[in-house]
């Protein structure tokens, strides 16, 4: 949330446009949003999530301390080195530190995801299998941005930027985020919506599409070495990306259709508007790849901001409410009474908040792809409040505040929630 927080005040402060996003200081805030958000987060919630998956303890866990403390460390020096690129010359050893602090932090948490996954009775299922794919996905960011990295400090390792760049982003959103956030889904909307877990042909054939969207992708990677076009495999890409979010949007639906709980949460409710955004960024995808300018900033804002952001933040809203639950009240149970988890969460103020953050995605897509300066400043300021709003909310969910007094344990939890150098005791308390 501090990355998020950031990004925007910084977009905010610097006058970033429609019409400048390729300057060094917003190739920057790009990539603390992207890395420092997102990336953070998807990778948290994976490490929270994949226990239950695999239904065993999370490997390697003392792991996770010091992936994220490189991963903070690369997301910074990264951000720091494209300065560089405007004559800041101070900041070009960043430039070279961030890839490898990165490399090093996402190399660790593979091994704790992958040692876990991979059982012969997990395999079997496809929102595992999504996330292994979604790793591979992971690999092709960091070596995709590492060669643009090297190009762009002058190295002898070089790749065509304007070839490479779209690969990049595709791998980051579609290859490594969006692949994450289906695998994640699957088994999240099922316990959120009440319904059957049993795997469809529409789950099994979205993992089969992901799977070769990412072979495409890495073939890519060899081919920037190269001096071929990559024309013909990023429309081969955006055809697989259009039957596969049609797939997962109908298995989605029929998850949907078979709940047991008749009223959707607020967590739920919202993720159907990311699901739209999800819709629109793909149907973009097409018209980015032919044309690229203000079609392609569109798309990937819908992706990032739209899709992305507006899953993570209404579900970390639930989700915290839950972790908090269970570590504040679950060992009460049969002591005294203790509250539901709904009572943790103000629904109204978060509801209000997620309504800004949404309606500033779609004003930020609309203005980019029109290049409208001022609609797009607007869409920061809204989602910069809403982002606070929601800061705000995790913040009284954790201090407990929307319970009555006597409703409350004598001590609070603490405001951080993980406490990494301490293993899980079961991979129920993963979510």
């Amino acid at each position: 949330m501090i990355a998020l927080l950031l990004s925007l005040l910084l977009a905010l402060a610097t006058g970033i446009g429609p019409e400048n996003l390729d300057r060094p200081e917003a190739l920057a805030i790009v990539h603390l949003f992207a890395l420092g958000w997102l990336t953070q987060v998807m990778l948290g919630a994976l490490v929270q999530f994949v226990p239950v998956l695999a239904a065993r303890p999370l490997a390697f866990s003392r792991l996770a301390l010091p992936a994220l403390l490189c991963s903070c460390l690369g997301t910074v020096t990264l951000a720091g080195g494209f300065l560089s690129l405007d004559g800041y010359e101070i900041a070009r050893p960043f430039f070279l530190l961030g890839p490898v602090a990165l490399g090093l932090s996402f190399a660790m948490l593979a091994v704790m995801i992958l040692s876990t996954l991979i059982t012969r009775q997990t395999l079997r299922l496809p929102e595992v299998r999504m996330v292994i794919v979604a790793l591979a996905g992971l690999a092709g960011l960091w070596l995709s941005g590492a060669a643009m990295v090297s190009t762009l400090t002058g190295s002898h390792l070089a790749v065509d930027i304007s070839q490479a760049l779209p690969l990049h982003m595709l791998f980051g959103i579609g290859g490594f985020l969006t692949f994450a956030a289906c695998g994640v889904s699957y088994k999240l909307f099922a316990m959120f919506l009440l319904a059957p877990e049993a795997a469809s042909w529409q789950r099994r054939a979205v993992f089969s599409l992901a799977a070769l969207m990412a072979g495409l992708m890495l073939t890519g990677l060899v081919m920037l070495a190269g001096a071929g076009s990559l024309a013909p495999l990023l429309i081969g890409v955006c055809a697989i990306s259009l039957v596969g979010c049609a797939l997962y949007l109908d298995d989605v639906r029929r998850l949907w259709r078979a709940r047991r709980r008749p009223v959707p949460e607020l967590n739920m409710s919202w993720s159907r508007v990311a699901l739209g955004f999800l819709a629109l960024s793909v149907l973009l995808l097409p018209f980015a790849v032919w044309q690229g300018g203000a079609l392609a900033r569109a798309s990937v804002f819908a992706a990032l901001v739209g899709w992305l952001s507006t899953l993570t933040l209404a579900q970390m809203i639930r989700i915290t409410a839950f972790l908090t639950w269970i570590q504040v009240f679950a060992p009460l149970i049969g002591r005294r009474k203790v509250p539901v988890v709904q009572s943790l969460t103000h629904p109204r103020r978060a509801g209000l908040a997620l309504t800004i953050w949404s309606l500033s995605a779609g004003i930020g897509t609309l203005s980019l792809a029109t290049g409208f300066h001022t609609g797009f400043r607007l869409a920061l300021c809204g989602l910069l409040i809403a982002a606070t709003q929601i800061l705000c909310e995790l913040g009284a969910i954790r201090c407990l505040s929307h319970l009555s007094p006597p409703e409350r344990p004598a001590r609070l939890p603490p405001l951080i929630l993980p406490n990494f150098m301490k293993p899980p005791h079961s991979a129920e308390t993963q979510i």
